[in-house]
């Protein structure tokens, strides 16, 4: 590695550039990382179980502590066109700002100790990283960002090393931290559960699902690679309407080559009684999102060849086929089609 300690000594003097807190007049501090604005006494922890009020400053309780890491394919992320076929070293902790019932990680994602997590500084994942020979680095599995110290450091030493930084993100922030985070992510899949103020309310445990958009926005200002998971849960967020209202405003925003993903739902954590999503409802997801007019939509959690293939939007030639998460290019080379020579929007390096 080459200048770690130089550059972690510069990455402490600039802590103060990322205070995400306030003083207010009742004596209790302010955390300002989240829509939540939690106003926390002494000691007292944050509704994410991550940010904490220690000496008049909100401090992240799980920096450096992680519950989980593994080497992934970086399609399980997902990401379909980051990267396509790499493994990515992939982290996650304890902790998250939204309370879905939904969770299928809620084992760590609504744990709120830390006696647990096994310590792991920054540059000794890069050490790893660097060892395994992998080219990026995801915060994933539990949220990142109400740890973002974590993940702003990881991704500076990381730069340092050309390697890339992922987050698998609910864009649960606020968009001061968004614009400031934004330049140090390389990629980002980031879940957009539902297109309803009610759905946000019912089944995340949050009152809007407006600041998810504007993190998708800031971070695709900043060209930050984005693609987009959507879990399609029936009754829940699987109408025709709510699905094409998405879509659009993903078109009109996020633009037509944003990657789209829509999962299919498993009974889990507290919503054991609804069924999973039958593939015919994700296939409606599929073609609503087409005729909307977005070249490139997935779907995830089942076998379907055309929902994990990638084709190119101008000829319809196979350019990605994917077996589960086995990953081989055949129709893209230099980034164009094999076929047309279309310049597509993968980043294949």
């Amino acid at each position: 590695m080459t200048g770690v300690i130089g550059l972690l000594t510069e990455i402490k003097n600039q802590i103060s550039d990322w205070n995400f807190f306030k003083a207010l007049q009742t004596g209790k501090i302010q955390c300002l990382a989240c829509p939540r604005h939690c106003q926390l006494v002494e000691d007292e922890i944050g509704w994410c179980g991550a940010r904490l009020n220690k000496g008049g400053k909100i401090i992240p309780r799980t920096y450096g502590l992680v519950s989980s890491i593994a080497v992934d394919p970086i399609e399980k992320k997902p990401l379909y066109h980051f990267l396509p076929g790499s493994d990515i070293l992939s982290i996650g902790s304890h902790g998250c700002n939204l309370g879905c019932l939904n969770c299928q990680n809620y084992s760590i994602s609504m744990n709120r100790s830390i006696t647990s997590l096994r310590k792991m500084p920054p540059e000794e994942l890069i050490q790893i990283a660097l060892a395994k020979k992998l080219p990026s680095i995801a915060s994933t599995y539990n949220e990142p960002m109400i740890a973002f110290e974590y993940v702003r450091d990881i991704a500076n030493l990381a730069h340092n090393e050309n390697l890339k930084m992922v987050v698998v993100d609910n864009g649960y922030i606020s968009r001061r931290l968004a614009e400031k985070l934004a330049p140090l992510i390389d990629a980002a899949n980031i879940d957009i559960k539902g297109f309803s103020k009610e759905f946000y309310k019912e089944i995340c445990s949050a009152p809007s699902w407006k600041p998810i958009l504007k993190t998708c926005e800031i971070f695709h200002e900043n060209e930050v690679h984005l693609e987009i998971t959507n879990l399609v849960i029936p009754t829940k967020n699987d109408s025709s309407e709510m699905i094409n209202e998405m879509c659009k405003w993903i078109y009109q925003t996020l633009g037509e080559d944003t990657p789209v993903h829509f999962s299919r739902f498993h009974p889990d954590y507290k919503l054991h009684n609804i069924p999973s999503t039958p593939i015919g409802t994700l296939e409606k997801a599929y073609h609503i999102a087409k005729e909307v007019g977005l070249n490139y939509v997935y779907i995830g959690n089942v076998r379907s060849s055309k929902g994990n293939n990638s084709f190119c939007p101008k000829c319809d030639n196979l350019l990605i086929e994917r077996m589960g998460f086995y990953t081989s290019i055949v129709g893209l080379k230099n980034g164009k089609c094999t076929n047309c020579h279309q310049s597509l929007a993968f980043i294949l390096s």
